[in-house]
């Protein structure tokens, strides 16, 4: 190979691995078309407000809307990008963000007995991005002084209330949607259920709703609103019109019957699987010939032997 060619295939081959670099460190994103088309579109990462650690979000400051980017990720999964392989096979997604939830760890940290400006709350590196997008916290805080200055001191009275109101509200959606809130569900996710909804105890609802809320709060104050809403410890469930004991018994009785049964005139075992009968005959005895046949084979190797390490 001469001198030219050597340098065209090591460029080619500096290209290839830029290439590879460049997709293994890039995201697969699902977002709405509009949002990329808009100039002040960004991400941000912000500590979790449930555990701290780091998450990312999308800013929307031509329609002053906030989005949290979340990770859909199953192993052994992967993305073909043009010719490349990019091992991570996870999917990214943004879903509408209050941004209070944010703010509402640090406003507990700092602000407990003393009033702080909510510019200066926010005053941390990451923090000020979201400053437009809080225009107050009278929700979760008390205005203290001057209201230019928007000093506030934390309410936990009004946490408990704000946060209560808003997992009323996620219960009746989760009902109209008809979404699987029972212990008995199919599965945890928003999957419609078949299920009549107007048998199903509202405290399940709230349950639930209670369940997707602590997940972007702290584990204490998550504790403080699951007494005040006083769920029960023991709860009889009620999926449509039965209870949930009557609907367990009656699935152990649809159960896999096996019903093994001998026929006496046709020696043959009858297989009795939900109704369908499935014939097993027995098997034949083998003859003179096929004996022989047998016996011989027995002394003889297998190809597969020829190929094995000695």
């Amino acid at each position: 190979m001469g001198t030219r060619s050597k340098k065209k295939a090591l460029i080619s081959d500096t290209k290839d691995s830029i290439i590879r670099k460049r997709v293994e460190n890039s995201w697969i994103l699902f977002i709405k078309e509009s949002l990329l088309d808009n100039d002040n579109f960004r991400i941000v990462t912000l500590p979790h407000p449930a555990h701290g650690n780091p998450a990312k979000y999308v800013l929307d400051n031509l329609h002053h809307k906030m989005y949290e980017v979340v990770t859909f990720s199953e192993p052994y999964r992967s993305w073909f990008i043009d010719d490349t392989v990019k091992s991570d096979g996870s999917v990214m997604m943004v879903t509408p963000f209050n941004p209070l939830f944010l703010v509402l760890p640090r406003l507990r940290e700092q602000c407990a007995n003393r009033a702080i400006p909510l510019e200066d709350l926010l005053s941390e590196k990451g923090f000020d991005k979201i400053l437009d997008f809080i225009p107050n916290l009278d929700a979760v805080a008390d205005l203290k002084g001057p209201q230019d200055i928007k000093a506030y001191k934390y309410n936990e009275e009004k946490t408990l209330n704000w946060l209560e109101n808003k997992i009323r509200k996620l219960a009746v959606v989760l009902r109209e949607k008809n979404v699987h809130v029972t212990s008995g569900a199919v599965s945890a996710t928003f999957v419609s259920s078949n299920v009549n909804n107007e048998n199903i105890d509202d405290e399940f609802y709230l349950r639930y709703a209670h369940g997707m809320i602590s997940d972007y709060i702290e584990q204490d104050i998550a504790d403080l609103l699951e007494k005040k809403f006083d769920f029960k410890a023991e709860q009889i469930e009620y999926v449509g019109n039965k209870r949930k004991s009557d609907a367990e018994a009656e699935a152990v009785n649809k159960r896999v019957k096996l019903d093994l049964t001998l026929n006496e005139e046709s020696e043959n075992i009858k297989l009795n699987l939900n109704n369908t009968t499935t014939e097993i005959k027995k098997e034949k005895p083998l003859t003179a010939k096929e004996k022989a046949r047998q016996k011989a084979a027995s002394k003889t190797k297998t190809i597969s032997s020829f190929f094995c390490k000695k």
